[in-house]
């Protein structure tokens, strides 16, 4: 079989932001080889199928499953102090996306969802559009009709003392966030948030990307779309609904993908947004040591209070 039947598209994608083009069955060349700031990237048709997008910052947060627990754990050590005071707090029915944490980091990118969401966060299966904002709206108005005094008592607000027992601060939640070892206000991750967006805009930015960009332009352009970026597509006010998408959204979201993987423009981004967060890895490595030592303490609370529970 000749050489032209096994080659595979690659970029040699120099930092600066010239490009080059070969194949990638073979080794580099020399003088590939030899350039210093380049970065190999092969199409891959997987991001736009469901692969899993990871990142190297990714470590200093909890995962999804460990989130999930996370907000049991919350509702058990604060369900425990209301029963102290004679009151109890509805659980939240929730529905979690079958889509992962970096999903939609690069905009809608796999195409085995938006033939049925169009732009709209995956469900679970079975589960439509309208039954999703019902018990979105369930779970809100079954809090609303608790008894102001019992809302008081979960949050701290307006009370100290109930019952003839005295509130804890921030309430019973409150109380459950420290248990976990947290503040009043519980979880946050300013810091890791403020990383993960300076690697993302600075990646987004970049002229390989913003290349990119205009490539998908144009080939949404020939589809009969008239968007100069992948934002301005998601962002369209024509999809801002609370019902099933339309066709039009549907065709659209579905041409949106299709541009991208044509574009490579999530191996692109994706790429530059790895070398970025490597970078930070190194430069603010006393900082995420400590975001990350918080992370697997607070795992291991969680952990503990599933076992207790």
């Amino acid at each position: 079989m000749g050489m032209l039947n096994k080659c595979r598209p690659l970029v040699v994608l120099a930092l600066l932001g010239s490009v080059a083009t070969g194949c990638a069955n073979g080794e580099p060349s020399p003088r590939d080889a030899q350039a210093k700031g380049t970065l190999r990237i092969d199409r891959s048709d997987a991001y736009y199928e469901g692969r899993e997008i990871k990142l190297p910052l990714d470590e200093y947060a909890l995962t999804k499953e460990q989130r999930r627990d996370y907000r049991e754990a919350v509702y058990s050590l604060s369900s425990a102090c209301m029963k102290g005071f004679g009151l109890s707090w509805p659980k939240p029915v929730e529905q979690e996306s079958r889509e992962g944490d970096n999903s939609r980091r690069y905009g809608v990118v796999d195409g085995r969802y938006t033939k049925k969401f169009g732009y709209g966060v995956p469900l679970p299966d079975g589960v439509t559009q309208a039954e999703a904002l019902k018990l979105g709206r369930q779970n809100t108005d079954r809090t609303r009709a608790l008894p102001q005094k019992t809302r008081d008592v979960y949050t701290g607000e307006r009370v100290r003392n109930y019952a003839g027992k005295t509130v804890p601060k921030g309430g019973c939640r409150g109380e459950a966030y420290g248990k976990l070892g947290l503040p009043p206000q519980g979880m946050t991750s300013t810091t890791l948030d403020a990383l993960r967006y300076e690697s993302w805009d600075s990646a987004r930015n970049h002229r390989i990307v913003l290349d990119a960009v205009v490539q998908w332009s144009a080939c949404m352009s020939k589809a009969g779309y008239t968007y100069k970026t992948p934002e301005d597509a998601v962002a369209d006010s024509a999809w801002q609904r609370q019902g099933e998408p339309s066709r039009a959204e549907i065709a659209t979201s579905t041409a949106d993908v299709r541009c991208k993987r044509d574009a490579m423009l999530v191996e692109k981004w994706h790429a530059i947004e790895v070398k970025n967060q490597e970078r930070l890895t190194q430069e603010k490595a006393d900082v995420l040591k400590g975001l990350g030592d918080q992370v697997n303490a607070l795992a291991e609370r969680i952990a503990q209070v599933r076992t207790e529970g």
